[in-house]
This record gives structure tokens, sequence and C-alpha cells, in this order.
């Protein structure tokens, strides 16, 4: 898990980077960047069915003895702000694709600034709430090994 997150945060931050223009610098046009970037949400996006099965069926049994995972808890709000985020950037990337010339490093950043915090604290989160040292807390071994997920 923690290098699917590395992974996802690196393209993030060189996306992030690269938004002011320097991805010329980089070796690439805005229509390569803007793919890069939609690439990046694409992957994220690909999350959906991740998240909507973790809410239907992993969420409701961690939730038996694991507060943090009870309903209208933070793992369901922050899947979707981190989803209504990438549809900023979706949103973004279309119109910059559709005019090249109106490409607005400002507006890029701040699409990508949208969604920068859930996506960071959610990885986070789910790293420690989902870790051994958390999952000890609630679950035996037995009853672990007995989850169907």
């Amino acid at each position: 898990m923690q290098y699917f997150h590395d992974m996802l945060q690196r393209e993030y931050e060189a996306a992030y980077k690269m938004a002011d223009g320097s991805f010329n610098k980089a070796g690439m046009s805005l229509r390569q960047y803007l793919r890069f970037v939609d690439g990046f949400r694409e992957r994220l996006t690909d999350l959906t069915m991740h998240h909507d099965i973790e809410e239907a069926h992993v969420f409701p049994k961690l939730a038996k003895k694991m507060p943090e995972f009870r309903a209208n808890e933070r793992h369901k709000k922050s899947h979707k702000l981190i989803h209504d985020g990438l549809d900023r950037i979706e949103a973004a990337v279309k119109g910059f694709e559709e005019d090249n010339s109106s490409y607005n490093p400002v507006e890029m950043r701040t699409a990508l600034d949208s969604f920068r915090e859930p996506l960071y604290t959610h990885l986070a989160e789910e790293v420690r709430d989902l870790g051994a040292e958390n999952m000890r807390k609630y679950w035996t071994l037995s009853e672990i090994a007995a989850f169907r997920f």
C-alpha cells in the first residue's frame, strides 16, 4: 500500500511542480503535460471501484470494532473530497486542451491544490489505520485471517 501511495504522491508533486510551465524544460509540450496530468487523474479515478468496495464491504466489517470506520467517518468523507478534486482537475485539463492558449499555471495549480490536502491526509490515515499496530488494538490474528477481503 505504501509503495502505491508514494507513487501517487510523486506523480502529484511532478504535476504540481511543472504546472508553472517548466514542463517545457522537462522536454514536454503543453499537450504532453496535460496528458501526464490526465493520466494521473485517471489512475486516481480508477480508485472509484476500490473505494466503492471498501465502503460497501470492508468498512462495515472493520466498523464493528474500529470507530474510524463507522458511518460518516473520515475515510468516506475523504473519498468524496478526493473525487471532487479529480473532477476539478478533469475540467481544467479539458479546458486547456480545447484552447491551448488559455493555459494558466495559476488555474492548474488551483485545481491541483483543491485535493492535495484531502489526498495526502487520506493516504497517511489509511496506512496508519490499517497498519498492524492499529489493527492489533481491535482484532486478533485469527479474526483478521477470517476476513474475506
